[in-house]
């Protein structure tokens, strides 16, 4: 667990003697992390401009905690300049962290008597928690804002339920069975795995109307064998279908009821 937190010690020993209070070793905290991810500091104040004879250090600067309720220290990270402000509001502590560069601010803040537990030995005995503190720190301060709005947005996506698309085949349900308007459907499956076609139902005729196909074999004598229409199968009844007798009169005309094809061209 040491190794995660390389450097920390060397810097504690160096601003031990500096280190008033609970506040003082946050900002330690946050300044070891952030010489950690890439950046030197180049001393205090609120600058904007580098000049050439300045140079990064992983070490806090003389003073840093002698300017008054707020501090300003400036970093450097691949060439570009950026501005930690560190202010404590009562029992909270304000970290701003400002990229000269395009202006682009983020901020992370913590309760102190929450996360410090003492001042003096390695992260675990400062902090409580040092690696939820520390990934709260880049998630929040370290993250360009951008970034940090891409995540959000893909967490937001995550907690609320899909949206329904209406132009997509909802594939809950078998919608064959649905759609009333799917007859004949089957007939441009050249598998065949869209079930029966033809533009009237057969056997399995999930909608059977009043002349629905009840029994494929009446008419013939003894019946037909079980499984002779297997289910979907394009079929032509051997005789006109029985009415129900228990609601006559009920239900749409069975198929002999309707024309045959043709019946009015006198050249068929």
């Amino acid at each position: 667990m040491d190794s995660d937190y390389f450097g920390w010690n060397l810097l504690l020993r160096t601003v031990t003697r500096d280190v008033q209070s609970d506040f003082d070793i946050l900002v330690c905290v946050i300044h070891w992390y952030m010489t950690r991810k890439g950046f030197s500091c180049l001393g205090i104040g609120d600058d904007k401009t580098i000049v050439d004879t300045e140079k990064g250090t992983e070490l806090l600067p003389e003073d840093w905690n002698a300017q008054g309720d707020v501090y300003k220290l400036r970093y450097l990270r691949n060439g570009d300049l950026y501005i930690l402000t560190a202010m404590k509001t009562q029992e909270v502590a304000l970290f701003h962290l400002l990229s000269v560069k395009d202006t682009e601010l983020t901020n992370v803040q913590f309760k102190v008597e929450e996360i410090v537990r003492g001042r003096t030995g390695n992260l675990p005995e400062v902090l409580n928690d040092p690696q939820k503190v520390l990934k709260k720190i880049a998630e929040h301060l370290l993250t360009p804002k951008a970034e940090q709005d891409k995540r959000e947005a893909k967490r937001e996506r995550s907690r609320s339920p899909p949206r329904r698309n209406p132009l997509l085949e909802d594939r809950g349900i078998n919608t064959r069975y649905a759609d009333p308007f799917n007859v004949g459907r089957g007939d441009l499956d050249p598998l065949g795995r869209l079930g029966g076609g033809m533009l009237f139902p057969g056997p399995s005729d999930p909608f059977p109307r009043g002349g629905g196909i009840r029994d494929p074999g009446f008419g013939i004598p003894g019946g037909l064998p079980r499984g002779a229409v297997p289910p979907g199968a394009r079929f032509d009844p051997f005789a006109p279908q029985p009415t129900n007798p228990r609601r006559p009169g009920r239900g749409n005309p069975d198929y002999d009821h309707l024309s045959p094809p043709g019946y009015d061209d006198m050249f068929m």
